[in-house]
């Protein structure tokens, strides 16, 4: 049996029989569904991708030939035999392994990406590189049937099939989802393709040379034979033998070739196999042998993202003109319930951020409310839409950003630490944050009935309490949460409670503000500061924050404040432990508290 944590490199797969190849996937199947249930990681993309992996190796010789992991999270087979299973323990762990890909882990970590869709775009720049001698073999680009959706995508496509002399291999790994179930156009054609099974018990009979031209008249013409692309599939993705005869072909012919490989996401633990809403998608530690994920979580407390997704349910229930709009996120933003409840309500518009935004813009100016759910990180793809259609015309578009912050073991590409400068470089955008579900209700209210602009409301991963008691309170743009002094600390979100607390039990001279309006800063209130001292803290990037804004204005209008800043400045946040993360950026609030003269 081979060892996995012995593997230095994926030479010695060309040297295995099938037999052998088929027993090491078995292997690696169980060592990712162990590792991942101590560890938490994404599981079922990966499981889903182990014979597919093992043939792209068996086949290529990476890294001289590149291979392109779309995302990454389909690609813990590759970490395996590029000869990191010995760190597997370490898996999004602070100074540990990367739950995606990292070229400073590995030199076949050719790309690294966070978001879904580069895989082409890059491709098209490796053969560019060696169109002009650079010496570089096969590009082959593996993404899933949700990303090559995207808009990315299809532009890389669109510009390969126009430059035919420019090979690629595009290997589409089909497992009808994305995060959960797939949408649109291009999802219904798949899925044509894999309904006609009679084709594809004829076909084993027929030469490869004459497939291509036979799949034409029994599916129609499909768009990426269109786009001058050798279209085969679908190909079995857990037939290590069908795989490794399909890549041979790929990798000797002169044309751009499309594999369409069908895999089963979450193949060989049932539990993932017959998830259809996304639960197995990215997972915490779980018990393995029953399925149930290990939480510490008290029972007072709920996940922010549910907290607010309940909040606008109740909204929603009162208004048929909100209208939710996410990309792709319905597990992920926690809207399960709201989409059985009120399924005319919301739209999944698959992984297509600027769409999803324009689309909202639109349904705004048609006289309805709509609501854009979705994480932080990729706002940062909407931001084009968010700016030039919504904030330049001044348009009613609710923007709900799940996981603002730092949020740990995704790392650099998932932290939730740009979407305030970004929105806050924006003019007309109002941006919230509260610091419990009390101020969420009335902040959201406040964003759906009251406000005439666009509005983001932000949150951070993680649990919350889920009492909510309003006891007639107002909206305040700056609240007084401990009374103001000489000295004074204003900051926004959950971290107000966090000093509210520590600021109490360690008896500190100290006002205490919460900045739950971020932005339009309450100038009346700023005025009541001049001559004081202020420590803002950020769990965000400095630059573009709330203490940029407060600067602005203490010059502008000369209040005289003395400022002291606290965030994150002018650097990329690695992955970890959320609290670990903060000690190391200076941002751990107990410390920061027993500081303070």
């Amino acid at each position: 049996m081979i060892d996995l944590q012995s593997i230095k490199n994926p030479d010695f797969l060309k040297n295995l029989s099938l037999k052998e190849l088929e027993n090491l996937a078995e292997l690696i199947r169980q060592f990712i569904i162990d590792s991942v249930s101590k560890t938490g990681g994404h599981l079922s993309s990966s499981l889903g991708t182990v014979e597919l992996i093992i043939a792209l190796y068996y086949v290529f010789n990476a890294p001289f030939d590149k291979l392109i992991f779309d995302v990454g999270h389909q690609a813990y087979t590759h970490k395996i035999l590029t000869g990191r299973a010995n760190d597997f323990s370490t898996l999004r762990k602070d100074d540990g392994l990367s739950g995606f890909l990292s070229m400073r882990e590995s030199i076949y970590d050719v790309y690294e990406a966070g978001h879904s869709s580069t895989s082409i775009s890059a491709a098209s720049g490796f053969i560019k590189a060696r169109e002009k001698g650079e010496k570089i073999g096969e590009v082959v680009s593996i993404i899933g049937d949700a990303s090559i959706q995207n808009g990315l995508a299809l532009e890389a496509i669109n510009y390969l099939g126009d430059h035919e002399k420019q090979k690629s291999i595009i290997i589409l790994n089909d497992n009808n989802m994305s995060i959960s179930k797939n949408v649109g156009r291009i999802s219904r054609f798949f899925n044509k393709i894999r309904i006609k099974k009679s084709y594809n018990r004829f076909s084993k009979i027929i030469p490869m040379r004459i497939r291509h031209s036979l799949k034409t008249i029994v599916y129609g013409e499909n768009p990426f034979s269109s786009m001058g692309y050798r279209y085969f599939g679908p190909i079995d993705g857990h037939n290590i033998k069908l795989l490794i005869k399909y890549f041979e072909f790929a990798k000797n012919c002169n044309e751009p070739v499309f594999l369409h490989i069908k895999t089963i996401k979450g193949k060989g633990y049932s539990f993932a196999e017959e998830d259809k809403i996304g639960k197995w998608h990215g997972v915490g530690p779980f018990n393995k042998e029953t399925g149930e994920f290990i939480s510490n979580k008290k029972d007072e407390l709920v996940k922010w993202s549910e907290g607010i997704s309940n909040l606008l349910l109740e909204e929603a229930k009162l208004n048929n003109k909100i209208h939710v709009i996410t990309p792709a996120m319905i597990y992920g933003s926690d809207l399960i319930d709201f989409q059985k409840e009120l399924p005319s309500q919301i739209t999944d518009c698959g992984i297509a951020e600027d769409h999803a935004v324009i689309m909202a813009n639109a349904l705004s100016l048609a006289g309805q409310i709509p609501i854009v759910m979705l994480y932080s990180t990729f706002l940062q793809r909407a931001y084009d839409a968010i700016n030039h259609d919504v904030c330049r015309i001044n348009q009613h578009v609710v923007f709900l950003i799940d996981r603002s912050g730092i949020i740990g073991e995704d790392g650099s590409t998932h932290q939730g630490v740009f979407d305030l400068g970004l929105l806050n470089a924006l003019p007309n955008i109002e941006i919230l944050m509260p610091k419990d579900l009390t101020d969420a209700k009335i902040l959201l209210n406040y964003a759906i009935n009251i406000a005439k602009g666009p509005v983001a409301i932000r949150y951070p991963r993680g649990y919350t309490n889920s009492e909510i008691r309003l006891n007639n309170k107002s909206l305040e743009k700056f609240e007084i949460v401990l009374p103001l002094k000489e000295k004074n600390i204003i900051t926004y979100g959950e971290d107000v409670l966090e000093f509210k607390k520590y600021l109490v039990e360690l008896n500190k001279n100290y006002g205490l503000i919460n900045a739950q309006f971020i932005k339009p800063l309450d100038l009346n209130f700023l005025s009541k500061l001049k001559n004081t001292n202020l420590i803002v803290y950020e769990n965000n990037m400095i630059q573009g924050g709330l203490a940029s804004s407060l600067l602005i204005i203490n010059s502008k209008c000369d209040f005289n404040i003395n400022f002291e800043i606290i965030g994150i400045d002018d650097q990329y946040v690695k992955h970890g432990n959320i609290q670990n993360v903060k000690n190391k950026l200076g941002l751990n609030i107990e410390e920061i508290v027993k500081r303070l003269k």
